[in-house]
């Protein structure tokens, strides 16, 4: 069957004990593109570029440190005994999740505590998150650490090099698809923070989208165990922030709908004043 032949090595240098994987480099490379979205996008706001990079530095800690205890929660078998590896961040092991959820409650309290607008904060990092996402997504594809189910589509792809990690079988490229969609709610969200900056709008664009994504594309995944109704760690991530969402929208229209309706009385043109002194 047709299929795409993925022949490079996954460690694009290595040091000794010390490599640099096609996803590290790519994962860097995201890092430093939404950063400078973000920046872009603040001087349309009176955050000025040093408070956004500081924001940033904060949505990164935040962002790893919030994907290496998803991953921890979601294979306690390999630490329990040896809990002194969950700082071992060198040997590899992270949720994608970790980066929106983390670095959102991240940037969130660093702009509280900064006495910056919240909601403007949030808006400005939301779209140079999603493209730094997307860009990462490369260096997954290139590697192929994230195992997929079998196909026979002309666009699956196969691992080749002795040293890869990839499935030497046609699979989907269940990452690549993440991409693409990646790449979609950057635009929708871009649209948002440059037209109404401040609502909300391209941050919830951001964390519903990719829940809505990843929950339909994890079904293609079989790289993270299966917990109730056969669900993956990922997917009730994405369950719980979409009822957030709604919880979210719920108020929102419930807010512009009061705001629409005049609580003032409409006086009749024709109405007799009253009388002097009455």
């Amino acid at each position: 069957m047709p299929a795409i032949a993925i022949p490079w090595d996954p460690n694009l240098l290595a040091f000794g004990p010390i490599r640099i994987t096609w996803h590290s480099l790519f994962a860097i490379i995201g890092m430093l593109v939404g950063v400078w979205v973000a920046r872009r996008l603040g001087r349309r706001t009176s955050i000025a570029d040093e408070q956004v990079t500081t924001l940033a530095f904060w949505a990164l800690g935040g962002g790893l440190v919030m994907a290496r205890l998803l991953y921890v929660v979601d294979n306690l078998d390999k630490f329990s005994g040896n809990w002194i590896q969950v700082l071992a961040f060198a040997n590899g092991g992270i949720t994608v999740w970790g980066a929106p959820l983390g670095g959102t409650l991240a940037v969130a309290g660093a702009a509280w505590w900064m006495k910056l607008n919240v909601p403007t904060a949030l808006d400005i990092g939301a779209p140079g998150l999603i493209l730094g996402m997307a860009i990462g997504r490369v260096g997954d594809l290139i590697n192929g650490e994230h195992w997929s189910l079998p196909t026979d589509l002309f666009w699956a792809v196969f691992y080749t090099h002795p040293n890869t990690v990839g499935q030497s079988t046609p699979v989907h490229p269940a990452t690549t698809y993440e991409l693409l969609g990646d790449l979609i709610l950057f635009v929708i969200a871009l649209f948002f923070a440059r037209r109404h900056m401040n609502r909300l709008y391209a941050f919830w664009t951001i964390l519903a989208g990719y829940a809505t994504l990843r929950f339909g594309l994890q079904f293609l995944r079989i790289d993270q165990p299966e917990h109730l109704f056969g669900l993956q760690q990922s997917q009730f991530i994405s369950v719980l922030v979409l009822l957030f969402f709604v919880a979210w929208l719920t108020n929102r229209m419930r807010y512009a709908l009061t705001s629409s309706i005049d609580p003032s009385p409409v006086k009749s043109r024709n109405a007799t004043p009253p009388e002097p002194g009455k």
